[in-house]
């Protein structure tokens, strides 16, 4: 009677990417396509949403678009990224934000860690 809760990345039907204005789901953005099962986004896959998007330096204001929170949320999870050393805040030639080497090596294991193991093989 009720439909299985899943993702919108693994939901291909019609009627949800119809009432979401998304005609192809791999065009949906980074928020949509990292959701959980229960809909929200876990901590680390947040901060790797983020520094996913921080590949090139990239203002506060795009960042905000991209990742669909709210600029509170953004500015406290910017802060814990520059504190653990995987971003880093220039401000030449404009104020922005850059991933680390530290960041990449991050990313890369939580991005290597989200693949399941008969992917691997």
């Amino acid at each position: 009677m009720f439909c299985e809760l899943r993702s919108v990345k693994t939901n291909t039907d019609p009627f949800p990417l119809r009432v979401l204005n998304l005609r192809d789901p791999k065009k949906s953005g980074m928020a949509l396509d990292t959701l959980r099962v229960n809909g929200r986004r876990d901590k680390i896959t947040i901060m790797s949403d983020l520094l996913d998007i921080i590949q090139e330096p990239r203002r506060v204001t795009h960042i905000l678009y991209k990742s669909n929170m709210s600029y509170v949320q953004l500015l406290k999870y910017l802060a814990n990224l520059k504190e653990l050393g995987f971003a880093e805040e220039m401000k030449e030639p404009f104020r922005c934000y850059k991933i680390t080497e530290n960041g990449k090596t991050f990313k890369s294991l939580v991005t290597r860690n989200d693949t399941p193991d008969s992917q691997l093989k």
